[in-house]
């Protein structure tokens, strides 16, 4: 009798101090469907549908039949007058979470662009890639070399961009730092297009428009500042929605939204850092393994700048 009341005493404490302990038995049940292994691209895959696409992340949405506005976020807090219930908010930080910098280039072969193998930043605008020195291209895909040559692109697959009404075009993501050549029907990496055009006796015409997308720094240090962020796997249905009936069984405050493809298949949990039963799920969240998106979105940032730096010495 005496144990029972202890218990429950622990439970009451825990409840008041802001550690659920019903949502922290609900993790360790569902760990093996909740957890996220990785948040990078799959290792070995060369395609730009691998990379995750975080400048849509704050773009307007369709999610569980729901329809988003730039920005927004749905979630639960408890309202003074009106108790704990769900609520919407638009994050401007989280609208303008993801820019493009579209750039025409113009060269004939695609040995030209040899120049922008390695670029994983922005560059300013010229008129002909031939303009620019030619450093060593750094080796962007381990897939790509003498044990991968029959993994190169075909003739046909490596298709002119040229022509006047094609919808292909080479595309950087900053915080990947790989390039692509991005085509009606399929991707390519451009360093398996680069060896392909090297085979002797093969000419591949280039004419395409650079997309440069990047990931505004202010928009996640801001995030950050207010959020714990957390990516959660919403694969098993039923784990998800449990998830977060715990959540709101507990009167946790938080906020959710699907992560960018294609991982649309996990959500990431804001949780405010103002509310402290908020911060202790974070803890046990942290304790039990699951990937902190505030730590991955500021080491984006840092990979950006990084290749802002590679840019700017080649540009010197």
């Amino acid at each position: 009798m005496l144990k029972k009341g202890l218990t429950l005493v622990t439970g009451l404490v825990r409840e008041r101090l802001g550690t659920p302990p019903g949502l922290r038995q609900f993790l360790d049940r569902n760990a093996d469907k909740l957890l996220v292994d990785m948040l990078d691209p799959q290792p070995g895959d060369t395609t730009a549908e691998g990379v995750p696409r975080w400048h849509e992340w704050g773009q307007p949405a369709h999610s569980d039949g729901i329809m988003f506005t730039a920005g927004e976020l749905l979630g639960w807090k408890t309202h003074r007058n009106f108790g704990y219930r769900s609520y919407r908010v638009v994050r401007p930080e989280l609208a303008g979470f993801g820019s493009c910098l579209r750039i025409p280039l113009r060269c004939n072969e695609a040995q030209d662009t040899a120049p922008i193998r390695g670029v994983r930043t922005p560059m300013e605008p010229f008129s002909s890639l031939m303009e620019r020195p030619r450093p060593s291209p750094p080796r962007l895909v381990d897939g790509v070399g003498h044990t991968g040559q029959a993994r190169l692109p075909h003739r046909h697959q490596v298709r002119p961009l040229h022509r006047q009404r094609s919808n292909e075009h080479l595309v950087w993501y900053l915080w990947d730092g790989r390039a692509f050549v991005i085509g009606d029907d399929a991707s390519c990496d451009l360093a398996a297009v680069h060896r392909a055009a090297e085979r002797p006796g093969r000419r591949v015409e280039l004419d395409p428009e650079l997309h440069v997308f990047s990931i505004e720094p202010q928009a996640v240090s801001s995030l950050r500042r207010d959020f714990e962020l957390f990516a959660v796997s919403a694969r098993d249905v039923f784990a998800s929605v449990g998830f977060h009936d715990a959540l709101r069984k507990s009167r946790t405050p938080y906020l959710s939204k699907r992560m960018p493809r294609p991982h649309r298949d996990m959500e990431v949990i804001f949780l405010p850092r103002v509310n402290r039963r908020s911060m202790a799920l974070a803890a046990e969240m942290r304790a039990a393994g699951y990937p902190d998106v505030g730590r991955h979105l500021s080491t984006l940032i840092l990979r950006q700048h990084m290749n802002a730096a590679r840019q700017e010495a080649r540009a010197a």
